[in-house]
């Protein structure tokens, strides 16, 4: 009996591509299937899936055709995949050649997605963590796996079809077309091929080790690089005396700079308190009053550290991950931003997208089409900005102008979600409560508190994200002393504000209460050899109004008249005694609260009102989410504020029954547990007469 006749190429290709994209819309359908949440990091509520099936039907339907689309172009580039292969071993049969082409393109699915889930696990919790008992063992076992390693298995399978299919191609040619088995390779075959790629290798290692960036000549003037974090505390740095190992280059900026003990920042939100680092101006001053601006505020004009370099002749630019999707929204003055979009069809896309487990790893690829990845709460690995750092780099050496290149990430944001190879760094062996990739604050109570072991799950995350965010200061040290730029550099250290792990009945999070230090300080680390001291620790209190102030001192740019904070330059310089500077206030103020019903300790000291679900709008058109405007001078009214000055902080709680007072002396009790305005009445009433006083707004122009 005759052997089976092998199938032409073009019907194996064929029913081989049927096969992957069974394989490939099957995978979508079981995840549309088993996630039909339209939760946001674990908040979900009906109202919002109400609001949006009644009024982003289109964006709902709009996503599922990109993602239909992006499963049949995945199915059809596995099915070719297979096809290749199984051509080159002469495949028999169509029903043989489809079920290959779905079983191969369903195992190539399998080993990008573990070798995705084994870089960032945080990815996958939402959908595999919680889902089953053996979801949650499968994530658990393949977070502490090499990604090299499921990656390399999904590239030799890869490169295995078209290899299969030459030797049988080059067989077939070699012998008129008839049927042979492919050829072994042997060594005169191979040395053509091995010859090229070593000559090509050792071109590459000479263009990438030939750096052709000239060398600053002496006295040009200097470039500004501002590395920062969201939610980076300074107490949770090494060189700070924090006893895990989490900073060492950042630490190396502490010995080779200066630094400020204590840096208070305003409103510990990203938004706020980013106007009020780069304009020296409070909030109240400056436009963005809160998180949820309304479209005046966004449309508005005002100086900034960015406006006055650029005014100045440096060029500007700012590059973000997740948190910094206000530098796309706020009127910051940067002539260049590379930052992710917020809008509520954005955040639609994203939820749905997040989903697809199948799909994600493959959203790296196809970055145009899939924008919303950049918004993942879930995905701050800091190597895309390094990339984008070193473009960034490389375009400012066209031009003869200095740069300042603000550069901020999210690994330090909730849900801390470190990538490999630091996420777990920390954790406990064996860990799997329900801490253990992380947490995000909740809209709702939640059914039980957190156990002390959920507790030290939620900081080891959170220190892992302060180790990635240190690597990557070190590779972009790297990089800047690679390209000669490293000496005629300021560099600085930052943050928006500090983050709440469940300390001392504190929370979780930013932005809710003002009770603490942990949520209120920032790092503040500056580092230019001959012109910044270095090894020095400064006790003065700097205020988030006098970053920008200090920076245009430092290079030498005079500082716009509407800033309000002054400048700290004359303690950075080196040599000779450090001069005493007066003590001024550090205004402090909380930000809308997104939710009414918490449970958390600030809900009994607070004017009500409802949560975000009743309180913010979606804007025609845009879809940006803004605070309603009938909500604004109750979110004014309700604002917890305060001060730091000298030794004490004061706090002043509106309640329905009268402000409520705290005092605290930071000096004797600098954990801020231990409540003493009863002793203190005179301190009080001056402090209060001080904070009344000092946010007595001046009149400002109007916006133009």
């Amino acid at each position: 009996m005759p052997p089976p006749t092998p199938l032409p190429f073009t019907r194996v290709l064929a029913w081989a591509c049927r096969g992957g994209l069974c394989a490939f819309l099957g995978l979508y359908s079981l995840c549309a299937v088993l996630n039909m949440q339209l939760g946001y990091q674990g908040n979900e509520n009906s109202e919002l899936t109400s609001l949006v099936w009644r009024e982003f039907r289109r964006d709902v339907l709009l996503q599922v055709a990109r993602l239909i689309t992006a499963h049949t172009v995945l199915g059809m580039f596995a099915g070719l995949v297979t096809g290749l292969a199984a051509w080159g071993l002469g495949a028999t049969g169509r029903a043989r050649v489809f079920l290959g082409g779905l079983g191969g393109s369903l195992l190539l699915a399998l080993l990008v997605c573990l070798g995705d889930i084994a870089q960032h696990p945080h990815l996958y919790a939402a959908t595999l963590y919680a889902r089953s008992a053996w979801t949650k063992q499968v994530l658990l076992s393949i977070s502490q796996t090499e990604p090299a390693t499921w990656r390399t298995l999904a590239a030799l399978l890869v490169l295995a079809a078209p290899v299969l299919a030459s030797w049988r191609w080059r067989a077939r040619r070699g012998t008129g077309g008839e049927r042979t088995r492919p050829r072994a390779l042997n060594g005169t075959g191979l040395a053509r091929p091995l010859g090229v790629v070593l000559v090509g290798a050792i071109l590459a290692g000479l263009l990438l080790a030939w750096n052709t960036t000239p060398t600053p000549p002496p006295g040009s003037r200097p470039n500004l690089l501002i590395l920062a974090s969201d939610g980076l505390r300074p107490d949770h740095l090494s060189g700070n005396g924090y006893p895990r190992r989490t900073s060492p280059h950042i630490d190396r900026l502490l010995r080779e700079g200066s630094h400020f003990e204590q840096t208070i920042i305003q409103i510990p939100r990203t938004g706020p308190s980013w106007t009020t680092l780069l304009s020296s101006q409070w909030a109240g001053q400056h436009p963005i009053r809160h998180t949820m601006v309304g479209p005046e505020a966004r449309a508005s004009r005002f100086p900034t550290l960015a406006t006055a370099l650029r005014e100045a002749g440096w060029r500007t630019a700012v590059l973000s991950d997740y948190a910094g999707d206000i530098f796309s929204r706020l009127p910051l003055g940067f002539e260049h931003v590379e930052a992710p979009a917020f809008n509520f069809p954005e955040l639609i896309r994203q939820r749905m997208l997040i989903t697809q487990v199948a799909l994600l790893p493959w959203t790296a690829l196809l970055p145009s089409f899939f924008p919303e990845r950049q918004q993942f709460p879930e995905l701050t690995d800091p190597s895309p900005l390094s990339a984008s750092s070193r473009r960034a780099l490389e375009d400012f050496r066209e031009g003869e102008a200095p740069f300042a290149l603000l550069v901020f990430a999210s690994v330090t944001h909730f849900p801390y979600a470190a990538p490999h190879p630091y996420e777990g760094r920390f954790l406990a062996p064996g860990e799997r409560g329900p801490w253990r990739f992380g947490a995000t604050p909740q809209m709702e109570p939640p059914p039980a508190p957190p156990r002390p072991e959920d507790v030290a799950a939620l900081v080891a995350n959170y220190d892992a994200g302060v180790l990635a965010f240190d690597a990557f200061v070190g590779r972009m040290m790297e990089e800047m002393e690679r390209r000669g730029l490293a000496d005629n550099t300021l560099v600085v250290i930052l943050s928006d504000h500090g983050e709440h792990l469940e300390e001392r009945d504190r929370g979780l999070g930013h932005g809710e209460h003002l009770w603490g230090p942990e949520a209120l300080r920032v790092p503040f680390i500056l580092r230019w050899p001959g012109k910044v001291a270095a090894g020095r620790e400064l006790t003065t209190r700097a205020r988030a109004i006098d970053v920008a102030p200090t920076l245009l001192e430092l290079l030498g740019v005079p500082a716009p008249a509407s800033f309000q904070g002054r400048s700290l330059a004359s303690q950075l310089v080196p040599g000779g005694a450090v001069p005493e500077l007066d003590e001024l206030p550090a205004l402090l103020e909380t930000d809308i609260w997104f939710s009414d019903r918490d449970g958390q300790r600030y809900q009994r000291f607070r004017l009500p009102y409802p949560w975000l679900y009743e309180t913010l709008t979606v804007e025609k058109g845009s879809g940006d989410i803004s605070l309603k405007p009938e909500w604004e001078e109750t979110v004014e009214k309700a604002r917890h504020r305060g001060l730091y000055l000298g030794r004490w902080k004061l706090l002043e709680l509106p309640t329905p029954e009268g402000p409520r007072v705290e005092l605290y002396d930071v000096h004797a009790d600098p954990e801020e547990r231990h409540e003493i305005s009863a002793a203190n009445p005179e301190v009080v009433a001056d402090l209060r007469a001080r904070l009344h006083r000092e946010r007595s707004w001046a009149v400002l122009p109007a916006p133009r």
